[in-house]
């Protein structure tokens, strides 16, 4: 049995996990501006590619089907943080 899903609790736990990518990126640009510490932005720029993705995802007309550029979009955002950890442990050494 495959579980019963609604167009309406998927656009509202995209919206609500859009809304809280966001507010975290605030956070992370707080952080960002009281150290300038390149880490901070690297996650700021992360949380806020990945809630903008995550509301453009509402306006497809398949919200559930995979896409190409959103999924090379949160890649890229995904190497920023990566990028960002690894000058980081490099600096020390």
């Amino acid at each position: 049995m495959s579980p019963i899903t609604h167009p309406v609790v998927d656009f509202f736990m995209l919206g609500f996990i859009a809304a809280c990518s966001l507010v975290a990126g605030l956070f992370f640009f707080k952080f960002w501006r009281s150290t300038r510490d390149p880490l901070f932005l690297a996650f700021l720029v992360f949380f806020v590619v990945q809630g903008c993705t995550n509301a453009a995802i509402l306006s497809l007309e398949h919200p559930n089907q995979g896409n190409l550029i959103v999924f090379v979009v949160r890649l890229l955002s995904v190497l920023v943080v990566l990028g960002a950890i690894l000058r980081k442990n490099l600096a020390r050494n």
